[in-house]
């Protein structure tokens, strides 16, 4: 996770929660000690296309909100809250696979990837735009830290805006297909 500016330390300790996370909800899940929410294939409809849109940009709002704080913290916790659902997400997968339908089963796997994406995309979008900011450097020292942040991200913003929106719209379409989403 060098990309994301986390220190090693903070990489093993998500590497080892992730591992007994995982472990904690397989074991859970397969001992039928936890029953997964079933999941089904539902029409697509406006609807359910908006309100994932609108669900997806609230979580990329929340993230451009933390990006507004000049640490590191705030991108190790972004970065623990989606490896969580990540590992939540893929514990409903070993659920839906014992359903045994193998097309509901490859279109939640294909949720599940472009949710991760998505997050990585915007966890990664926040990081850099915390580390693009220049505010307080030796050139920058009249500028407010607001328009430092802005011009941050406004920057990465065109980097990543093809990546973020691919995955943003395929986020909408898979999740109301896979899960009744309404407003």
């Amino acid at each position: 996770m060098d990309r994301l500016h986390i220190s090693r330390f903070t990489t093993r300790v998500l590497t080892v929660w992730s591992l007994l996370l995982a472990l904690t909800l397989i074991t859970l899940t397969v001992t039928h000690i936890v029953t997964p929410n079933p999941i089904s294939f539902h029409a697509l409809s406006l609807d359910g296309f908006l309100a994932s849109l609108l669900m997806g940009l609230r979580v990329i709002v929340l993230f451009l909100v933390f990006s507004t704080i000049p640490m590191r913290w705030p991108v190790t916790l972004l970065t623990f809250l989606s490896l969580t659902i990540g590992i939540a997400a893929l514990s409903q997968f070993i659920g839906v696979v014992m359903q045994g339908h193998a097309l509901v089963s490859l279109s939640y796997l294909a949720f599940i990837a472009v949710f991760c994406a998505f997050l990585y995309t915007a966890v990664y979008l926040t990081s850099e735009t915390i580390e693009g900011n220049a505010w307080g450097e030796p050139g920058n020292t009249d500028q407010r830290y607001l328009v430092c942040w802005l011009k941050s991200l406004l920057t990465n913003l065109r980097r990543f805006s093809v990546p973020l929106l691919v995955t943003l719209l395929l986020f909408s379409v898979l999740l109301p297909l896979t899960n009744h989403v309404t407003f």
